[in-house]
């Protein structure tokens, strides 16, 4: 007699549907993406096609969910055995370091590539919403030291946080690639040691000295040298979402929209701690 498979659907997703599919032993993850709205989310889009992609050339590698099929709105990969990511910041540079270090399908977006881009995306963010919701932001603007967009383009997962790194038996796995593109790598380095990040994944910031281990160990120097340069238009960026999604969920998810807040306190801190 044949089982039927069981599905169980998943908390956390804030647009699509995550089920979790038990058949016999094998578990499954089937994503159902949910049609874009009217306001499309300026930092974390819905891409299903690269995420498929990224699935397609990393799962075989144990860096990312093994891809099982894919189909316009549905996509079906291995469920990733194992538990959120919590200490230990030096594996965590060198999960993304071997990522940055794979050729990006050509196919996926292309991202900010240089400091200045990812500063003009942070103020088409601050700008969509009234003044006093960016003034805060906007007192701490950076100044952007002059460089060419990076040369090359790594594979980025632009949402590396704390919830999207599960703990393995065999190692370190990024799951939900649901926005991955192509840009310089230094996105996914802000975005791991942003303070907002952490907050938002309800966790507390980084130390200081958690942040130097991971830096001290992603082994790419150019890389470095650049987040040390441009630290503060990334952070400045990820400040400005913080503002965008306050002020969109002010009314429908005051508590949401509150722990933004809280978020980007912590962000404009940063800032002025590289200043």
């Amino acid at each position: 007699m044949t089982v039927p498979p069981t599905r169980t659907l998943l908390a956390g997703g804030y647009r699509n549907e995550v089920w979790k599919v038990a058949n016999g032993r094998r578990w499954s993850i089937e994503k159902r993406y949910a049609e874009d709205p009217g306001d499309p989310n300026p930092m974390y889009p819905n891409l299903p096609d690269h995420e498929a992609a990224a699935l397609a050339l990393l799962g075989p590698l144990g860096l990312s969910p093994e891809l099982q099929s894919y189909e316009p709105g549905l996509l079906t990969y291995g469920f990733v055995r194992g538990e959120m990511w919590r200490r230990g910041t030096a594996a965590v540079a060198a999960l993304l370091h071997t990522v940055h270090s794979l050729p990006a399908p050509r196919r996926m977006r292309l991202l900010c590539g240089s400091a200045q881009q990812a500063r003009a995306h942070g103020d088409t963010m601050t700008a969509a919403v009234p003044a006093r919701a960016a003034a805060a932001l906007l007192a701490v603007r950076p100044a952007v030291v002059a460089a060419s967009v990076v040369r090359r383009r790594s594979l980025v997962h632009t949402d590396c946080g704390p919830g999207n790194i599960v703990r393995t038996r065999q190692g370190l796995v990024l799951i939900d690639w649901q926005c991955p593109g192509r840009g310089d790598a230094v996105e996914d380095v802000a975005c791991f040691l942003s303070p907002a990040m952490m907050i938002l994944y309800s966790r507390p910031p980084h130390t200081a000295a958690a942040a130097s281990e991971f830096l001290g160990a992603y082994d790419d120097a150019s890389v470095v040298s650049r987040y040390h340069r441009d630290a503060a238009a990334w952070h400045y960026r990820i400040g400005a979402y913080c503002v965008w999604r306050a002020h969109r969920l002010a009314r429908s998810q005051p508590e949401i929209a509150e722990r933004y807040r809280r978020a980007l306190a912590a962000e404009i801190a940063c800032i002025e701690g590289l200043a």
